[in-house]
């Protein structure tokens, strides 16, 4: 009897989950337009992903959409130029908070980055960092390490420079 007890709360939480993810698919279709509504289901793979309710393949595919124009990528050149014009422009406005800004600005560099868009950062800005942390023969997880926490004082140095000096 206590056996059947478990099989039964694990049929309801697989129906509750089931249901979750079935009304996720449906958010998340919903909050799209209709012309991306139409290319995600347009897609080959979509039945098969609404069938299983795969929602990280129905997202993957609508950012795609929404980074390129298509999920074949026949805008991406556009796009690229477009997503490095809005990095160089933005600009903090005059009642924004600077977190705001901060978040703002990020969300560009995440759109720039998933174009396949890279700022290239310079190796004695990474050889620098190792030198003043005293290290001289890195390994690979302290160059990764060196060359994140360049990236980082990059876009904090190009963000506070963008950011309204007035604030």
């Amino acid at each position: 009897m206590h056996m059947g007890i478990k099989m039964n709360n694990s049929l309801k939480m697989g129906h509750v989950l089931k249901n979750s993810l079935h009304s996720l698919c449906m958010v998340i279709i919903a909050l799209c337009d209709t012309e991306v509504k139409n290319q995600v289901r347009a897609l080959t793979n979509y039945k098969e992903w609404d069938k299983k309710l795969d929602a990280i393949s129905i997202l993957k595919e609508i950012k795609k959409i929404l980074y390129t124009g298509s999920s074949n990528n026949i805008h991406a050149k556009h796009n690229k130029a477009m997503a490095l014009m809005n990095l160089m422009d933005i600009r903090q406005e005059k009642h924004q908070d600077i977190q705001d800004f901060r978040d703002q600005y990020l969300e560009i560099c995440k759109v720039c980055q998933e174009l396949g868009q890279r700022i290239r950062w310079c190796h004695d800005d990474v050889k620098a960092i190792l030198e003043r942390e005293g290290v001289e023969t890195p390994t690979k997880e302290q160059r990764k390490e060196a060359l994140d926490c360049a990236k980082e004082e990059l876009h904090t140095i190009i963000s506070l420079y963008k950011s309204n000096k007035q604030k």
